[in-house]
């Protein structure tokens, strides 16, 4: 074959690979990218030639990788299951992870990223497609057996037949190693089992991954013999919550975290599972093991950042606020001026402390829950008096709508702070009128409560982040409205600690509507 051939071929590789490819240089400008990337990004390649990398993700993120992920490639590190999210053209978020390796500077050549963007939506397409062949070269083989039995008479089919198969099995052949190439090349554990959980497919990543979680002393181990915990690292998983076991029970799931190994060696793995099916019956399943130790750790370091901070602000806080009203006690004896501006410093003290406060338990995260008896119109009827004043400053009307008692079992002082952190909100997000709504209801085997606002509303984007931590919708933030983005997340924790569902119905300009249903225990002696 000709130079100009084997490049071709190699072009037609690069272009129409199952994974997008990237060439960068050192500041992160593109250079080169192939087909697969421009149709997943939803551009052409003359679109991204000469475009910054940092330019195709979002805002937030840009300021995060500029600083953190390129500069590991500047110094001519290889980098290895980067999470990042993609925007493509409509504005829509696209998950990926990037695997990258410098080529240094040769004489005139400058220095080259190379990064492998692994898409897993279209690796399950791939997947799919490959046992499709599979079942078709099963056939061929049964169909050339069937005329092998009878060869004198039907040597001309034969021969036909075993032309189809020897087409077949070649292009399964081709496929089953370019998908075993694509496999062993990302940086992702990537195993198929059948519906007997014996392993059909699998790559170099998830043969490490196996080693790694292996028993001292033994070479070789099934899935329940291997050293797997959950999420506390130390609680060994039981056979039947083992991702494997899972599959081949015919679970599909997504984001198992579990840990494999022990000691210094142990890592975190987000465990997906997808099932096969065919013919309407399951016949195995494809799962997907991502490390994950780092972002864990980092997750974890932040979380004991803002603990720690917090715990140090509470204590001279404190001092503060006892100082202000012991000088306080004595107002009437010092000037009038002062006691005003004394008034204000712990006004704004007490702000400071609720706001720690709230860092503190978004930091801890769910916290015991103590139930005993209590009457939900009560709390609810308590938080409304409580929202009033600001409710008149910003002229909303308030409305009640649910009876006048309704007794249920729930931790009040917990469930008292949802209730108050959701009016306060709907009120505060309502800041030029309009209609406050508090309702409630019981049915079969839960009780409910609804806070609704025509205030500003969020949009469809705004709503799938609302409860992450620190979020604060850009209307909010155009607006000046006060808050930092905890109480959501402070008050979902509060809803499933008692094994309950928090949902918002919101539009933009036109409100928002939040749902709670807790569980209503059996009454007494029932």
């Amino acid at each position: 074959m000709s130079a100009p051939a084997v490049d071709l071929d190699y072009r037609e590789l690069f272009h129409h690979s199952p994974s997008g490819y990237l060439v960068t240089l050192e500041d992160g400008t593109i250079v080169e990218a192939n087909d697969t990337f421009a149709r997943w990004i939803g551009r052409s390649r003359s679109e991204l030639l000469g475009t910054s990398l940092l330019a195709l993700l979002p805002v937030g993120d840009r300021i995060v990788y500029s600083t953190h992920a390129l500069p590991q490639l500047g110094v001519g590190h290889s980098l290895a299951e980067l999470a990042v999210d993609f925007i493509n053209a409509d504005g829509a978020r696209l998950p990926a992870l990037l695997s990258a390796a410098r080529k240094p500077a040769e004489g005139s050549r400058p220095a080259l990223d190379r990064i492998v963007v692994f898409n897993a939506h279209e690796r399950r397409l791939y997947e799919r497609e490959l046992v499709g062949a599979l079942h078709t070269a099963e056939k061929a083989e049964a169909a050339r057996a069937s005329a092998e039995a009878d060869v004198q008479e039907k040597q001309q089919a034969l021969r036909e037949k075993d032309r189809v198969l020897q087409e077949s099995l070649a292009e399964s052949r081709r496929k089953e190693s370019l998908l075993q190439t694509v496999l062993d090349t990302v940086e992702v554990g990537v195993s198929v089992v059948d519906e007997d959980g014996f392993v059909v497919l699998t790559n170099s990543r998830q043969r490490f991954i196996h080693r790694r979680a292996l028993p001292p002393g033994l070479t070789e181990a099934n899935e329940c013999e291997l050293l797997i915990f959950g999420p506390d690292r130390v609680t060994p998983l039981p056979p039947e919550q083992r991702p494997v076991r899972r599959a081949v029970a015919g679970q599909s799931f997504s984001d198992q975290l579990v840990w494999f190994g022990a000691g210094d060696q142990q890592r975190a793995f987000s465990v997906t599972a997808r099932s096969v099916q065919r013919q309407g019956g399951f016949c195995g399943s494809v799962l997907a093991f991502s490390d994950v130790t780092g972002l864990v750790n980092a997750v974890a370091a932040k979380e004991d950042f803002v603990a720690n901070v917090s715990h140090e602000l509470r204590t001279p806080l404190t001092s503060i606020m006892g100082y202000l009203d012991l000088a306080l006690e004595d107002e009437a004896e010092i000037p009038a001026h002062v006691a005003s501006s004394l008034r204000v410093a712990l006004r704004n003290s007490e702000k400071l402390l609720e706001l720690v406060s709230d860092l503190l338990s978004a930091a801890a995260g769910p916290s015991s829950i103590e139930q005993r008896p209590a009457d939900l119109a009560e709390l609810l009827r308590g938080a409304m008096t409580s929202a009033a004043p600001r409710a008149e400053i910003n002229k909303v009307k308030l409305i009640a709508d649910f009876p006048s008692s309704m007794p249920v079992v729930l931790d009040p002082q917990r469930i008292g702070q949802v209730i108050d952190n959701l009016l306060s909100n709907a009120v505060k997000y309502s800041p030029d009128g309009g209609r406050v709504t508090v309702s409630a209801w019981a049915s079969s085997g839960s009780v409910s409560f609804q806070v609704s606002d025509t205030g500003i509303g969020m949009n469809t984007a705004e709503q799938s982040e609302v409860f992450t931590k620190f979020f604060r919708s850009g209307t909010s933030r155009k607006a000046a409205i006060p808050g930092i983005g905890l109480g959501l997340v402070i008050s979902k924790n509060i809803v499933e600690a008692h094994r309950g569902t928090i949902t918002l119905r919101s539009a933009a300009g036109q409100g928002t509507v939040f749902t709670v249903r807790l569980p209503a225990p059996p009454a007494a002696g029932a």
